[in-house]
Formats: structure tokens, C-alpha cells, sequence
């Protein structure tokens, strides 16, 4: 094998042709992107860069312009893959250039998912996916400003973080009961709504968005599904991403809600392989799953690198994400179950503290705010199956590390 292309210039591409040459490839590698961007980190996007984006964090780009040069990562940036030719073993940028590549590692992320009404499209209304979004999304969350926010998945929920404490006036709608409340589960999405209520945002769970007032090309109000409206001077939509599967799709590659990939992260053509936000894979707990956290798009590229120059990989990990919200580091692995028995460590009163979700006596997920020690064993718990009883985990005389040694 004498070339790859690595097909999106994200942080799991670049993790990818990373991992390629420190593996001992010594071949051509393409990296295209549609981003202007070379290779940069997501979760600045929704505080740092919103704080201030002059200043960007200098980790926010994964390695600098030279470091590319010197590993001779062909860089194809702004420009977008139109289709995979795989008889001629190439992708078609625009423009129709041909990058030839014996294999070809799709790491294409997804876009913002759109609200599908009038207005959102206004020149006030913000869906946060690139740097430029941050960007452009900065310039309206000012001192006063008065946001709507329409959905408090991960990115609504710390886009009000930081909206707040740029000064601005928050007004959060979810149509579900809680925050994060698929990720967290109702007892601890009640819980996050509380700490976001105490701060400021004003939290309206269980409503929908009717419609957008739009004056002059910009949104002014918010229609909710029981008439009432709020006024706002700009909207910020976070209510998931659309996984970009057209590429291997158009290409008669497997999709479903994302290209499935097996445990060597490859998909139904054995010359292409998939990783990050687009990949369906295998859970950890049974059955198939699109992970959109940081921890896999980084893991997962680094495994498909590997399984492209045909070194043995078996990937198959627990979710593990984070949150940072005001003063909250929010920690999850795992998964709640069905039926899940919750055992508590800690204060919920002083947040800090650790909540295990068990089937049995099964630990299956474990959730951490401001106790990122725990998480660090916690993982391993998941990873391990680990059985404990609900006395010891909630006895914080009793060490994490022991019940992790218990475990075997």
C-alpha cells in the first residue's frame, strides 16, 4: 500500500494521519477538508471561542502548519470530496481532481441539524458545528443581548453557559423535561436544569418552537407551542447533527444513521474505512450506535488508522464524554439501562459528587460533576463489567481503587 486519504480535516482526521505516521507509514497521505481550517479542537467552540475569539486557545489547532509540512500530510483544505470513485480507487474533489489512494479513511463528521421552518435562516439564528459558527455566533451574544436558546442538548446547554456569562439574557426551550436529559437521565437532567435556573437562564422544559417573527431579515421573537413569545436579538439552535454519510452512500457503501463500520472500523468495502461523529458501530452494550463525543473521534481514528495499514484492531469502548458548564465538570461513561438502580456518592447539595447507574449489581454507567478522580477509575469499572454492592459505592470510606481491585 502506497497512499490514503483521509477524507475530513477534523480532529478525528487528524488524529488519523497522526496515528498513520507514527505507526511507519511512509507513504502519501491526502487530507481533505472542506473547512479553510487545518485540524482543530470542538469543545472550545462553545465557551472559549464565545468568550472571546480573538484570542483563540494555542491548543485549539491540533499541531501547527510546520508539523504537517515536516510528516508530509498532503493538505487539501476548502475544498470539498464530491464522490468516491472506488473502480479507480480515488476521490473526486470539486472541480473533478482526482486524489488517488489505495485506501481511504472517511472521517466526515456531520453538519447542524436545521430547524425546518421560516426563519431559520436569518442572519441571527446560529447553529454551532465550525469555527466559523463560533465566530459569527459571538458577535451577537453580547452584554444585554437577549438569546433564545432552542434545544439543551450538550451544545445548547453550555452555549447557555457561556451566553450567561458573557452578560447576556437567556431564555432556554426544550421540549423535553429536562437538559441533557437522554444523556443524563430525568433525576440528574432536573438536577442541571435547577443550577441553570439558579443562574440566570430562564428554563422553559417542555415546549415547543410554533414559529419564528422575522423583521428585516432577522428574528425578533420566538412563537412556543403554547402561544406565548419571547423577543429576542438572536436565536441559537442546537438540536443535533446530521451525520454526512452521502459520500459512501452515493459510493453503495452500508448506511443507516451513519457508515457502519465492524471492530477494524471498516466498512462494507474493504478498501474504505470510517471513524468519529459518522461512524455506526458496534456498542459496548449490545446492538449499534453513533458516538458524538471528543474521547471517540479521537480513539476510534486512531484504531481505523491502524486497521488501514492492516494491524489487528478490535474497537468497541463505552461512551465517555465531558461538559464544562459554569462552575460544573460534568463527567459521563457508560450507559443508564432500563430499570437502572442509582446509588449516590457524594453531595447532589454541594455538586460534587458521583452517581452510579447499575443493572443488578452491574455497574453501567457512571456520572461525575467536579469529582474528575472518580471518573478516572470509574472508566475501568465500566470497561471491566464490574459488579459491586450499592452499600459500598455510596461509602466514601470505601475507594473506588478497591472495588476496582475487587473486580479482577
Amino acid at each position: 500500500m502506497k497512499s490514503v486519504a483521509v477524507v475530513g480535516a477534523n480532529l478525528a482526521g487528524g488524529r488519523a494521519v497522526e496515528s498513520l505516521r507514527q505507526a511507519g507509514f511512509d507513504g502519501r497521505i491526502t487530507l481533505i477538508g472542506e473547512e479553510p481550517w487545518r485540524p482543530y479542537e470542538r469543545p472550545p467552540l462553545s465557551k472559549e471561542v464565545l468568550w472571546d475569539p480573538a484570542n483563540v486557545p494555542d491548543n485549539f489547532f491540533l499541531h501547527d502548519e510546520a508539523w504537517y509540512a515536516a510528516n508530509r500530510i498532503e493538505m487539501r483544505l476548502g475544498t470539498r470530496a464530491e464522490a468516491l470513485d472506488l473502480a479507480a480507487s480515488a476521490v473526486r474533489l470539486t472541480g473533478g481532481d482526482l486524489v488517488q489512494a489505495d485506501r481511504i479513511l472517511l472521517t466526515t463528521g456531520g453538519s447542524a441539524r436545521k430547524l425546518n421552518m421560516e426563519g431559520a435562516d436569518a442572519a441571527n439564528v446560529h447553529y454551532l458545528r465550525t469555527r466559523d459558527d463560533a465566530t459569527r455566533m459571538a458577535t451577537d451574544l453580547r452584554d444585554g443581548a437577549r438569546i433564545v436558546i432552542i434545544g439543551m442538548g450538550v451544545i445548547g446547554a453550555e452555549v447557555a453557559a457561556s451566553a450567561v456569562k458573557l452578560g447576556c439574557r437567556v431564555t432556554a426551550i426544550e421540549p423535553l423535561a429536562a437538559p441533557m436529559i437522554r444523556a443524563l437521565g430525568p433525576q440528574f437532567g432536573q438536577w442541571l436544569g435547577e443550577e441553570h435556573r439558579q443562574r440566570g437562564v430562564d428554563t422553559r422544559f417542555g415546549r415547543g418552537v410554533n414559529a419564528m417573527k422575522v423583521l428585516d431579515g432577522r428574528v425578533t421573537q420566538v412563537e412556543l407551542d403554547d402561544g406565548s413569545l419571547v423577543d429576542c436579538d438572536a436565536v441559537v439552535v442546537g438540536v443535533g447533527i446530521v451525520p454526512e454519510i452521502s459520500l459512501a452512500r452515493d459510493a453503495g457503501i452500508v448506511t443507516n444513521n451513519g457508515i457502519i463500520v465492524d471492530r477494524r472500523c471498516r466498512t462494507s468495502n474493504e478498501n474504505v474505512f470510517a471513524a468519529g461523529d459518522v461512524a455506526e458501530q458496534e456498542s459496548f452494550f449490545g446492538g449499534h450506535i453513533r458516538q458524538e463525543t471528543y474521547q471517540n473521534a479521537a480513539d476510534q481514528a486512531q484504531a481505523a488508522a491502524l486497521a488501514v495499514l492492516g494491524q489487528g484492531v478490535d474497537y468497541c469502548k463505552p461512551v465517555w464524554y465531558w461538559s464544562d458548564q459554569f462552575d460544573l465538570n460534568i463527567q459521563f461513561c457508560g450507559h443508564i439501562p432500563v430499570q437502572a438502580e442509582v446509588t449516590l456518592r457524594g453531595d447532589m447539595a454541594s455538586n460534587q459528587f458521583t452517581a452510579f447507574f447499575q443493572s443488578g449489581e452491574m455497574i453501567e454507567g457512571i456520572l461525575t460533576v467536579n469529582r474528575a478522580p472518580d471518573m478516572g477509575i470509574g472508566k475501568r469499572l465500566i470497561e471491566r463489567r464490574a459488579n459491586a454492592q450499592a452499600a459500598q459505592l455510596a461509602d466514601a470510606d470505601v475507594s473506588l481503587r478497591e472495588i476496582l481491585k475487587q473486580a479482577g
